[in-house]
C-alpha cells in the first residue's frame, strides 16, 4: 500500500513536471519576435526585387544600385544573425527555470502534504489498526478487542509522539468504557496538541465517566480551560451546564445550556431536548419561564424528555409499571405531573434516565432506555449496571421535591435490563 502510494505520487509529480519543463527546454524563439523578423525579411526581399527592376529599366545608376543592394544584404544578415542567437539565449533561461522547477515542485509538494495531509495513513500498522477498529465496531470478542488495543499500545511505545495513534487509543478505550485508560491517552494527546478545546472537552468527559459522573475537580478545570479558548464550544457548554445542575446551581445550568442553543437549529429534536432541560432547570431553581418555554409550547413539545426515540433504537433499559397506593389516590389531581426516573447508585444524583407524564395516566407502563435523558451528562443507562428507581407526583410541576408531593421508591438496587419493575407511590413528602 505504501509503495503503491509513493509510486503513484511520484508519477503524478513527474507528469506535472513534464508539462511545465518540456516547453522551457524546447522553446526556440519568442513567437512575436519570429513573426517580426519574418515580416522584415519579406519587406527586404520586396525592396531587393524593386531595386533590380529599377536597375534593369535604367531608372537608377549602377553605383546607386550597388550601394542600395549592399545595404539590403547587410540588413538581411542582421535579421538572420538575430534569429540564430535568440534560441541560445532563450534556451539558457529556459534551462535554468526548468532546473529550478524540478527541485521546487517535488519539495513543495512534499512539505504541503506533511503539513495538511495525513502521512500516518500510509503506515501499514496504522491501516491495520483502522481495519481492526472497524471490525471491532461490527462486533468482535473481548479477546479480539484486547488484541486491537494491545497493537495500538505497542505501536505507541515505538512512536510516543504519534498524536494520531494516541487519539485512536483514547477513542477506542472510551468506546469500550475503559474510561481511566481513555483519560490517560487523552492526556498524551493534550501533551502533543496543547490547548485544543475538542481534546480538553473529551478528556474532561472521560475523566468524569471514570469518576462516576463527578465533573468537579480536574474535569472542571479542563472544561473551564476549553471555554476560555472557545466560549462557544458545544460539548464544554453541555458539560459545564451539567456540572452546575448537579451542584443545584440551576441558574448556571440555564446560562450554559442557553448558550448551546445558538449553534442548534431551532425546532430540531436536539434543540427541543436542550430547551426542555433549560426549562426543567428553571423550574427547579424557581426561575421564571424563559423564551424557550413559549417556543416549546408553540411547537408542541413532547410531554417528557427522551420519549421520542423508539425503544428498539435504544441500548440498555428498565421496564415496569408505576402505581399509586389506594390510600393516596384521592390526593392526586389529574393534571399533576408524575416524574419517573432512574439515578446512579453512586456519584452524581443526575438521573441517567427520565420521563414525565400526567397523573391522569396512572397507573402506567414505563420504558426507560439510553435515549431517555434529562440532561447533557456523560452517563446514560448504557453506562451503569444498577440504578435506584423512583417516581414522584409533583403538584407544582417542578422536579425538585416539595412538601405535599407524593413519591415511591423501589427497595434496593435495580439491575439495568430488568423488566416488570413495580414502583408504588405510597408516601407523602412532609
Amino acid at each position: 500500500m505504501l509503495i503503491a502510494f509513493i509510486c503513484i505520487a511520484a508519477l503524478l509529480v513527474l507528469a506535472g513536471l513534464a508539462f511545465v519543463v518540456w516547453p522551457l527546454l524546447t522553446r526556440r524563439r519568442d513567437d512575436g519576435e519570429a513573426a517580426r523578423r519574418e515580416m522584415n525579411l519579406s519587406i527586404l526581399r520586396q525592396q531587393y526585387e524593386e531595386l533590380k527592376a529599377a536597375r534593369e529599366a535604367g531608372r537608377i545608376p549602377e553605383d546607386e544600385y550597388e550601394e542600395t543592394r549592399a545595404e539590403i544584404e547587410a540588413r538581411v544578415l542582421d535579421e538572420t544573425r538575430s534569429s540564430q542567437e535568440a534560441p541560445r539565449q532563450n534556451g539558457r533561461q529556459g534551462f535554468y527555470a526548468a532546473c529550478a522547477l524540478v527541485v521546487i515542485i517535488p519539495v513543495a509538494s512534499a512539505l504541503i502534504y506533511l503539513q495538511i495531509g495525513a502521512p500516518v495513513a500510509m503506515d501499514p500498522a496504522f491501516m491495520q489498526q483502522q481495519r481492526q477498529m472497524m471490525a471491532a465496531q461490527g462486533g468482535h470478542t473481548d479477546a479480539q478487542i484486547l488484541e486491537q488495543i494491545r497493537i495500538i499500545e505497542d505501536r505507541l511505545k515505538e512512536q510516543p509522539d504519534n498524536v494520531d495513534g494516541w487519539m485512536m487509543l483514547a477513542r477506542t478505550q472510551a468506546a469500550f468504557k475503559n474510561w481511566a485508560k481513555s483519560a490517560e491517552a487523552y492526556e498524551q494527546v493534550n501533551r502533543l496538541v496543547p490547548d485544543n478545546p475538542d481534546v480538553l472537552a473529551d478528556w474532561a468527559d472521560v475523566l468524569a465517566a471514570s469518576g462516576n459522573g463527578v465533573l468537579d475537580g480536574k474535569p472542571r478545570e479542563l472544561i473551564e480551560k476549553a471555554l476560555s479558548i472557545d466560549p462557544t464550544h458545544w460539548k464544554a457548554l453541555a458539560l459545564m451546564g451539567t456540572l452546575c445542575f448537579n451542584k443545584e446551581d440551576y441558574k448556571g445550568a440555564v446560562e450554559y445550556w442557553t448558550r448551546m442553543l445558538a449553534g442548534v437549529e431551532q425546532g430540531s429534536e436536539e434543540w427541543r431536548q436542550i430547551a426542555e432541560n433549560i426549562e426543567q432547570a428553571r423550574r427547579l431553581g424557581g426561575l421564571p419561564p424563559g423564551e424557550t418555554a413559549s417556543l416549546l409550547a408553540a411547537q408542541g413539545a413532547a410531554p417528557g424528555a427522551g420519549q421520542s426515540a423508539p425503544a428498539a433504537a435504544a441500548g440498555k433499559f428498565v421496564d415496569g409499571v408505576v402505581e399509586v397506593a389506594p390510600q393516596l389516590k384521592d390526593r392526586i389531581k389529574p393534571d399533576d405531573v408524575v416524574f419517573i426516573y432512574a439515578r446512579p447508585v453512586e456519584g452524581s444524583k443526575m438521573p441517567v434516565a427520565f420521563m414525565r407524564i400526567e397523573a391522569k395516566d396512572l397507573p402506567v407502563q414505563f420504558h426507560l432506555d439510553s435515549s431517555s435523558t434529562m440532561g447533557m451528562g456523560v452517563r446514560t443507562l448504557n453506562d451503569v449496571s444498577e440504578v435506584i428507581m423512583e417516581a414522584r407526583v409533583s403538584h407544582s410541576g417542578n422536579f425538585m421535591p416539595s412538601s405535599g408531593d407524593l413519591e415511591g421508591t423501589v427497595e434496593g438496587r435495580v439491575p439495568v435490563g430488568k423488566q416488570s419493575v413495580r414502583i408504588v407511590i405510597d408516601r407523602v413528602i412532609p
